[in-house]
């Protein structure tokens, strides 16, 4: 498959006879359009304006007749050269005509005024122009060349060898572009990755761009091998006996086109080389950057685990000291009743009290001692019923981590939270980061369903980046009609930072620093939106 990404147009053109050709390398395919007529002129004395609007028109189709015989494959390399815009890729067009009126000289064309401009019409902006016979002229443009005179169909073949070399010229100068477009994208990928650790979400950009690199330098290297095999295969023609063939010939500068062309090819690929090494650069420090996060995360989880240990040594203890103060203290409670009822200045003394407890209390052994036993019991079950209860409520808790890393006004965050009860606040300062953990409870239990949740903020003070909010709600707390589920804990405290307008939505767009075909892509969506826009509106006129 050679050549299978060039699409460019052949035109010739005569008097009286107008024809009109596109040229496609798949192996030199010629597809042939013949135009009889354009507007009001017929064969005869066709108008350069009329010309150029039918170029124009001819030039768009031609990538829509190409677009519908190649495949997928070749279609997505072209897209990739051409930066998504392939169907309005430059194209080379070939004039031939029998006649021009007026008839002059090349020199008297190149005129700087008005024969100058007729033909910047059709060719773009002259460069060159030659008298390559007596009656035969031929003038170079931007983007296309004139042949003019009696013999000009007679170097047809010589014409279609100088377009396969001008038209690799061409897209060898969209490779190289598109080559330094890509080199770019690897030059913003690497500041990404270098400030990877200030921005929590860099990571998943960085992944996603080396992929894309990767692809599109594979991409790139098969291109330029079927561009050097094309080279190779591509015969230069013979020079014409004639001498305007001569002429011809040595103007068009055939014969050291290819070796030209073969050397910007080769350094070419000493570029995608090098832009592979510096792909695998990025790769190993973005490695680096993965692993510096990895490392973070397993320290803190360390951390963590270490508190968690220490703490539950000493709730261990806690526990067991307070269930046994809860024994004493319900004992020493019991006797304490007792000794009200008993004690010498008690009811005990009393006349009507004192035949019960002479023949109840102090005739019947050990009777006193089972009493106080007894009421030890009951004080002890009842504290026992309140500590289960209220660990039972304690226990009932749904916990929400929503991990946010967005952008924000640091100010108003503080500001959000300084109208907060905070019961705890911890910071840790580091190399490109200050990492604040703010808990604070919130006390407006009518807007939590009854209960009163416990609210921990975590941000990035430096790089102003809200990292995480988890949520601890005591939801056995709350009135059963109203308790709140998990999902409506995340909308509820995002909807409170959302009235606060804490999102620095400017911080956090990155488009500028988006791949190349990305922000094509993206201004092929907004013209694709505003289209449909336009057409809604002019669709409700009519209604």
């Amino acid at each position: 498959f050679i050549f299978h990404y060039f699409v460019f147009s052949l035109f010739f053109f005569s008097f009286p006879f107008f024809s009109l050709f596109f040229i496609f390398f798949y192996f030199f395919i010629i597809l042939g359009l013949q135009v009889e007529a354009v507007m009001d002129r017929i064969k005869d004395n066709i108008s350069l304006d009329h010309l150029s609007r039918l170029l124009v028109e001819v030039q768009a189709d031609s990538s829509a007749i190409v677009d519908a015989i190649i495949s997928q494959n070749q279609r997505e390399l072209m897209q990739l050269v051409f930066l998504g815009d392939a169907i309005n890729r430059n194209k080379v067009n070939l004039i031939i005509a029998n006649e021009i009126t007026p008839h002059l000289t090349a020199e008297e064309y190149m005129d700087k005024g008005e024969y100058e401009n007729e033909l910047k019409q059709v060719i773009g902006d002259t460069k060159h122009a030659y008298d390559i016979s007596e009656h035969d002229t031929l003038i170079f443009g931007a983007y296309g060349l004139l042949v003019a005179g009696p013999n000009s169909r007679h170097h047809e073949p010589l014409l279609c060898a100088y377009l396969q070399f001008i038209t690799i010229d061409i897209f060898l100068q969209n490779f190289y572009a598109r080559l330094w477009i890509l080199n770019d994208d690897m030059t913003t990928t690497n500041k990404i990755i270098t400030d990877g650790e200030k921005d929590p979400r860099a990571l998943v950009r960085i992944r996603y761009r080396i992929c894309k690199l990767a692809k599109d330098i594979i991409q790139l290297e098969e291109i330029l091998a079927y561009m050097l095999e094309a080279l190779e295969i591509i015969e230069i023609p013979p020079e014409p006996p004639e001498q305007a063939g001569r002429s011809l010939y040595e103007r068009l500068e055939i014969a050291g086109m290819r070796n030209q062309l073969i050397r910007r090819a080769m350094d070419l690929k000493k570029n995608i080389a090098g832009c592979h090494r510096l792909l695998d650069v990025l790769r190993e420090m973005s490695s680096v950057v993965s692993e510096s996060k990895t490392f973070h995360m397993n320290e803190s989880v360390d951390l963590n685990t270490q508190k968690m240990c220490a703490l539950q040594d000493s709730n261990e203890r806690t526990a067991g000291s307070l269930q046994m103060l809860q024994i004493i203290f319900g004992g020493v409670l019991a006797f304490q009743m007792l000794d009200r009822v008993t004690g010498q200045w008690s009811v005990a003394n009393s006349v009507w009290f004192a035949p019960f407890y002479q023949s109840v209390i102090q005739n019947v052994p050990i009777l006193w001692l089972a009493i106080s036993l007894m009421l030890w019991a009951i004080v002890v079950i009842v504290f026992w019923l309140i500590g289960r209860n209220n660990h039972y409520y304690k226990k009932g808790v749904t916990t929400v981590r929503v991990k946010v890393n967005r952008k924000i006004h640091l100010d108003k965050l503080q500001d959000f939270l300084k109208s907060k009860l905070h019961a705890n606040e911890e910071r840790s300062y580091e190399d490109h980061n200050d990492i604040v953990r703010i808990t604070y409870i919130d006390n407006m239990q009518r807007d939590w369903g009854g209960a009163k949740p416990t609210i921990t903020m975590e941000y990035d003070e430096r790089n102003c980046y809200l990292l995480s909010c988890t949520v601890e709600y005591k939801k056995r707390s709350a009135k059963k009609a109203l308790v709140f589920t998990s999902s409506e804990l995340q909308e509820k405290i995002m909807d409170e930072l959302n009235g606060m307008d804490v999102w620095d939505i400017k911080g956090e767009d990155t488009s500028s620093m988006d791949l190349a075909s990305d922000k094509r892509a993206a201004i092929e969506r907004l013209m694709e939106g505003e289209n449909l826009l336009s057409n809604d509106n002019n669709m409700e006129k009519k209604l």
